[in-house]
């Protein structure tokens, strides 16, 4: 292996000790966390609470109340009558420049607190820290972003025009109103920042409805907007579970657009019960991203590079490398080299320095991922690393192995999103033979192409049927740039990250007006 390869590692843990405000937030005092609805912490009339727990230690963290179908209406009642005003003046009411900065206060107590919301991701979520601390970089970065888009925009009234005899018309864009976000437990706090800062600026107020697995981060970025001076309505946050939680924010009329980033089952799910009353809703629904291996490529360099990918959080990262299509005459020495950064990945618990392959975030999920390696080989998948199982000394959390299969084109074993450390190796022949298998998933969000020859790699990726389309390169995101997926991977709109997103979180109406008759 070259020394350039030897460098590239998995995302890795430092050791990591979670402050002594993290553990008075998750006791509170001994009593359930509540939701926040219209300013006040709320147990919820259902009378449910539920436990969210560390992943790799099964310790628990805290206990949270669960919102249901009265607490639904609750926060969207608050929401509409913050967002219109009592005395005329809402948050739709609000200038640009005043929302600006509200939410560049919450950044400021969010850097103040930052120890605390990397212990949601680390401890409530299971990240290591490497990549726990890029993700909390994201929300400054995702915050300066859409200020910058919120000043430019144009929003209100155009300037009215001659359309016919005696009728001018003009188009008016204003917030949707009351919007909520579905934030998945992967990314709890960067698809927070995702949703609210567009949101907030484009002059909505929000619903938070967290994942059960990881409410703690918006429950307390909730009480940081308060703290940072957003009047009562404007931010709530809904705990519990989607059954529950999830299907009352999209059984309610009042919420006029949701955002969603979940599974296919379950965004389609919400999707037709949002048709039912007309809300609108844009959606990311997970992945089975591609990479194409050229024979220019070097297969060790590269293999590490994807295999880096495949890990990012233990591979429940949506856009990341589960299928591999390498050319054959660098194959085998590339399946040697995924083998070999696979099997050297560090298991362990996730804030124990030096780990690198942490546990999954529930018992489902490991079940799911049991299931999926054995499917794996009755399709016809060879095992390299066949998985399984994992233990870690001391901890009894949800651990297991690597899995890399070997496949050949027309063995289509590797059909869904597994979400985890688990990719597919299949050799083609040519470029054209390995575009045509990636494309045939029904998902599309990320693909790559790794290889020497920069121009035909960029021809290439323009043809993946993908929101996302990289060449030496894979989970990219920038600001500016549309982040979404399709096929059932997503849509409709801009996905997120850039201007588009702002605007999605508006609505624009034709007004027509002619002199009165006669």
């Amino acid at each position: 292996m070259s020394n350039v390869a030897s460098k590239i590692q998995a995302f890795t843990a430092a050791k990591f000790e979670s402050p002594p405000k993290f553990t008075e937030f998750c006791r509170n005092g001994g009593k359930p966390l509540g939701g926040i609805i219209g300013g006040r912490s709320v147990r919820g009339m259902m009378n449910a609470t539920f436990e969210t727990s560390d992943p790799g230690s099964l310790e628990v963290l805290a206990t949270i109340c669960e919102m249901g179908h009265s607490e639904v209406a609750d926060a969207v009642n608050a929401a509409t009558r913050a967002f219109q005003g009592d005395s005329g003046k809402g948050w739709k009411h609000t200038t640009v420049e005043e929302r600006r900065q509200l939410v560049m206060k919450l950044v400021e107590l969010c850097d103040r607190d930052r120890d605390v919301l990397l212990a949601c991701e680390v401890r409530d979520g299971g990240k290591v820290s490497e990549l726990a601390e890029g993700d909390f970089t994201q929300i400054r970065a995702c915050a300066e972003y859409f200020c910058r888009v919120a000043a430019g925009a144009e929003l209100g009234e155009t300037e009215a025009r001659p359309v016919a005899d005696g009728v001018k018309g003009l188009t008016c864009r204003e917030p949707w109103g009351v919007v909520a976000g579905i934030i998945p437990w992967n990314y709890p706090i960067v698809l927070t920042a995702w949703f609210i800062f567009p949101a907030l600026l484009a002059g909505n107020c929000v619903l938070i409805k967290p994942a059960e697995d990881t409410p703690l981060s918006a429950l307390y970025i909730g009480k940081l907007a308060e703290e940072a001076g957003f009047p009562p309505g404007v931010i709530n946050v809904l705990p519990g579970r989607g059954e529950i939680t999830g299907q009352s924010i999209a059984e309610n009329p009042g919420v006029r657009f949701i955002s969603f980033t979940g599974s296919p089952g379950v965004g389609q799910s919400i999707l037709r019960t949002c048709d039912l009353h007309g809300t609108r809703m844009k959606r990311e629904m997970g992945g089975n991203g591609a990479a194409i291996v050229l024979a220019d490529a070097d297969p060790g360099l590269v293999a590490r590079w994807i295999g880096r990918y495949t890990n990012q959080h233990f591979g429940q990262t949506c856009c990341t490398i589960h299928r591999v299509f390498v050319d054959q005459k660098i194959a085998d020495e590339f399946i040697d080299a995924q083998r070999a950064f696979f099997a050297g990945l560090k298991i362990g618990y996730q804030s124990n320095a030096g780990t690198q392959l942490g546990a999954v975030v529930n018992a489902t999920q490991r079940a799911r991922i049991l299931r999926a390696q054995q499917e794996t080989i009755a399709r016809g998948g060879e095992a390299i690393l066949a998985g399984g199982v994992a233990e870690v000394r001391d901890h009894n959390g949800y651990y297991l192995k690597p899995a890399l299969f070997r496949t050949r084109p027309g063995v289509d074993c590797n059909p869904a999103e597994v979400f985890h450390t688990f990719a597919t190796i299949c050799p083609v022949e040519s470029a054209e033979q390995a575009l045509q298998l990636a494309n045939r998933s029904p998902y599309g969000l990320g693909a790559s192409v790794w290889t020497r020859d920069i121009p035909r790699g960029v021809a290439l990726a323009k043809r993946f049927r993908d929101g996302t389309c990289q060449v030496n390169c894979h989970n990219s995101i920038a600001y500016g740039l549309p982040y979404g997926g399709q096929g059932i991977s997503g849509g409709p709109g801009g996905g997120v990250n850039c201007e588009e997103t702002f605007y999605d979180y508006t609505q624009i109406k034709a007004l027509y007006v002619a002199e009165y008759p006669g």
